[in-house]
C-alpha cells in the first residue's frame, strides 16, 4: 500500500513547521536561562564538581518519572549522565575546567577506556562551542587510585592525591578457584559435557587445577589487557612504556614519590585544590555540578530528523523476565538478562516508527542457550527493517556475543572481553552426598533418557553420547550463526571459536568484531548506517519495556522473499536446530579471568 506524493509534501512541510517551532521555543528558553546566568555570573563556579564514587554503570537506569521526587532516591553515576554534564560543562566560557573527586570509584578497565573517550569529546565540544576562551582544564583529585581509575584519570591535565593516598597501580591479577576436592569431601562431584576445550566455566567444580587450554587463554588475555593498561598510562602521562612497566613492578608508590615519577602532579588535601587551581574569589571555589548544572551557559540546537533507540542487555541470560538474582553465587548472581523482557524491548524498537535506527548495549557473561537465541531472533528481524549497532561494555561473551551477531556492526573497548564461542553442560553428582547423609533414593522412569539431568548418578556413556550430540547440535548452530552475522569462512572460525575469550582488541583483529570505540561510536555508526547526521544532533533516547505484552510480529512482506534465501542459506548445514532444544545449555564465561588490580 503506497501513500500519495501530495501527502508526503504535506508531512515533510508539516514536519519542518514542527522542527522550526520547537527549534524557536528552545531558543526562547536558552536566552531566558542565560540572562539569569548573566544576572549570577559572579556566583558561578570555575571547576563543577564531578564526583565518582561506587560502581560506574554504562547508561542511567530507566525508572519512572516520579523518582527524581523522592527524598531517598540518588541518581545512579553512569558514563551516560557523566557525558551529558561534559558536554553541559564544555559550552560555557566562562567555567575554567572539571574537576572529578575520586573516592571509591572502582570502574573495569573498559568502563575506564570510555571515560577516556569522553574527555577527548569534552575537550573537542570545548573548542567547538568556546574557541575563543582558554581550553578548559580536567582536573581529577583521587582519594583511592586503581588501574582502571588511573588509566581514565591519565587522560587529565592535573591529577593530584592525598597525602596519604598510594600510587596502587600493580597490574592484573586473577585467582581462580578450584572446588572439586572441597566438594568431594561432602559427595559432591559435577559430570560435564564440553565440546570445545576452552570453554572453562565449570572447571572451578569440576577441575583440580588449571588446564594446559585455560593457562594458554589466561595468558593471551593478561598480553592483551596489560599492554592496554601500560598504553593507556604511558600516553596520558607522557612517559614510556618501559618506564610504566617499571613503576607498575614497583607499586605501591608513596603519592611524593609517584610525583616525583612524574605519574600525578600534586599532593593536596581537597581543601587546598581551590590555591591549587589558582582561584582566590570564594565565590568561584569548586561546586558539585549538580547545584550549578542550571547557571551554565545553554546553547540552542537546532533539531535533526530521525532518531537512535537505545536497549540494554545486561546480565546473565536466562528465560523469562528480567530480575535480580539475590544470592551471589558464581556465574549467576547478580542481574539476569531475561528473554521475555528482551524480545518485549526490541518488539517495542522494531515497531516504533520514529527510530531509524537502534544501539544495543550488550553486558553479558552469556547464559541459557534458548534465551540467547530467542534474543537473537527478534534482533535478527529488527536488523531486517533497521539498522542495529551493538555496542559491548565490559563482557559481551558466549551467549553475549551469540545475541549480537545479527548486528550490521559491533563495536566494543579493547579491554572488553567477548568470544567465548562454545558451549558447555554440566551437572551435579551427589550420590555419594546423599549415602553420607543416609538418605536413600531410586529412580523410577518411563522412557530411556527421562532422568537425563537429574542429580544423583552420573550419566552413562549412552547418556553422555545423547548429551554431546545435543551439544554438538546447539555448538554448529553457534557457529552457523557466527559464520553468517559476520561473514567469516567456517574453516577459519574453528581458530577463533572452541570457547577462546578475546578482548575487544584481539576480536577486532579476527574481525569479531568492527570498531574499537565508546558509546558514542556506536551512535555514530548507527547514523551513519541510517544516513543521519553524525555531528550529535540526532536523538539518542532509551527503549523500554511496554506496558503490555507485545505478540511476536512475522517479517514485512518485502522482507520476506530475501529473509527466505537467507534462512536457506544459513542453516542449510544443520537446519533449525533451536526446535531441538530438549533443555537449556548454558554457555558461561568463566568466572575469575583477569581482574584489575
Amino acid at each position: 500500500m503506497s501513500t500519495h506524493p501530495s501527502l508526503l509534501v504535506t508531512q515533510s512541510w508539516f514536519e519542518r513547521i514542527l522542527d522550526l517551532i520547537v527549534f524557536t521555543w528552545q531558543r526562547l528558553l536558552c536566552a531566558g536561562s542565560n540572562l539569569r546566568r548573566r544576572l549570577f555570573l559572579r556566583r558561578l563556579t570555575a571547576y563543577p564538581i564531578l564526583r565518582l564514587e561506587g560502581d560506574l554503570l554504562e547508561r542511567t537506569p530507566d525508572v519512572p518519572w516520579y523518582y527524581t521526587f523522592l527524598p531517598m532516591y540518588t541518581a545512579p553515576l553512569s558514563l551516560e549522565a557523566i557525558d551529558a554534564a561534559l558536554q553541559r560543562i564544555a559550552g560555557d566560557p566562562d567555567v575554567a575546567g572539571v574537576l572529578f573527586q575520586c573516592t571509591d570509584c572502582t570502574p573495569s578497565l573498559a568502563q575506564a577506556q570510555s571515560l577516556r573517550s569522553l574527555l577527548d569529546r569534552f575537550r573537542a565540544a570545548d573548542r567547538r562551542l568556546c574557541p575563543a576562551s582558554p581550553p578548559k582544564r580536567i582536573v581529577f583529585h583521587l582519594e583511592q587510585v586503581t588501574a582502571p581509575l588511573y588509566v581514565a584519570a591519565a587522560g587529565a591535565d592535573l591529577i593530584a592525591l592525598t597525602p596519604l593516598t598510594e600510587w596502587d597501580v600493580k597490574g592484573l591479577a586473577a585467582t581462580p578457584l578450584f572446588f572439586k576436592d572441597a566438594l568431594a569431601q561432602v559427595g559432591i562431584a559435577f559430570d560435564v559435557v564440553r565440546v570445545a576445550p576452552w570453554k572453562t566455566a565449570a572447571d572451578m567444580f569440576a577441575a583440580d587445577g588449571l588446564s594446559d587450554a585455560a593457562r594458554e587463554q589466561y595468558n593471551w588475555l593478561f598480553d592483551s589487557l596489560y599492554a592496554a593498561l601500560v598504553d593507556g598510562i604511558a600516553s596520558g602521562r607522557r612517559l614510556a612504556p618501559e618506564t610504566v612497566r617499571t613503576l607498575i613492578d614497583r607499586a605501591p608508590l608513596a603519592a611524593s614519590d609517584a610525583q616525583a615519577a612524574g605519574l600525578i602532579d600534586a599532593v593536596a588535601y581537597a581543601d587546598e585544590l581551590p590555591a591549587l587551581l589558582g582561584l582566590e574569589d570564594e565565590r568561584r571555589y569548586p561546586q558539585l555540578y549538580g547545584r550549578v548544572r542550571k547557571r551554565l551557559y545553554r546553547h540552542a540546537q537546532r533539531p535533526s530528523p530521525g532518531a537512535i533507540g537505545v536497549i540494554s542487555l545486561t546480565g546473565a541470560i536466562m528465560t523469562g523476565a528480567s530480575r535480580e538474582f539475590p544470592v551471589p553465587l558464581p556465574l549467576i548472581g547478580g542481574d539476569t538478562l531475561g528473554s521475555g523482557s528482551a524480545q518485549q524491548q526490541i518488539r517495542a524498537a522494531r515497531t516504533d516508527d520514529s527510530l531509524d535506527a537502534v544501539v544495543v548495549h550488550v553486558d553479558s557473561p552469556g547464559g541459557s542457550a534458548l534465551a540467547s537465541d530467542l534474543i537473537w531472533r527478534e534482533l535478527s528481524l529488527l536488523a531486517a527493517e533497521k539498522p542495529v549497532v551493538v555496542y559491548m561494555g565490559d563482557v559481551a561473551a558466549s551467549g553475549g556475543y551469540y545475541i549480537a551477531t545479527p548486528a550490521h556492526k559491533i563495536v566494543a573497548q579493547a579491554a572488553t572481553l567477548t568470544g567465548s564461542i562454545g558451549v558447555i553442560l554440566a551437572k551435579p553428582v551427589a550420590a555419594e552426598a546423599l549415602d553420607k547423609a543416609h538418605i536413600r533414593w531410586e529412580t523410577l522412569r518411563r522412557g530411556e533418557h527421562a532422568d537425563l539431568y537429574e542429580s544423583v548418578t552420573p550419566w552413562t556413556e549412552e547418556a553422555r553420547a545423547a548429551v554431546t550430540a545435543s551439544m554438538d547440535a546447539v555448538y554448529r548452530t553457534f557457529k552457523e550463526r557466527v559464520v553468517a552475522g559476520r561473514g567469516i569462512d567456517l574453516a577459519a572460525l574453528d581458530d577463533l571459536a572452541g570457547g577462546r575469550v578475546w578482548t575487544g582488541e584481539q576480536a577486532l583483529a579476527h574481525g569479531l568484531v568492527d570498531a574499537l570505540g565508546d558509546f558514542n561510536t556506536a551512535v555514530e555508526l548507527a547514523c551513519q548506517e541510517a544516513g543521519l547526521p553524525t555531528d550529535g544532533s540526532v536523538r539518542v533516547e532509551p527503549v523500554t519495556e511496554p506496558g503490555r505484552w507485545q505478540p511476536a510480529l512475522p517479517q514485512a512482506p518485502e522482507q520476506a522473499e530475501l529473509a527466505r534465501w537467507q534462512t536457506l542459506a544459513r542453516f542449510v548445514a544443520g537446519g533449525e536446530l533451536a526446535r531441538l532444544f530438549q533443555r537449556e545449555r548454558l554457555w558461561l564465561l568463566a568466572d575469575g579471568l583477569p581482574k584489575q588490580k
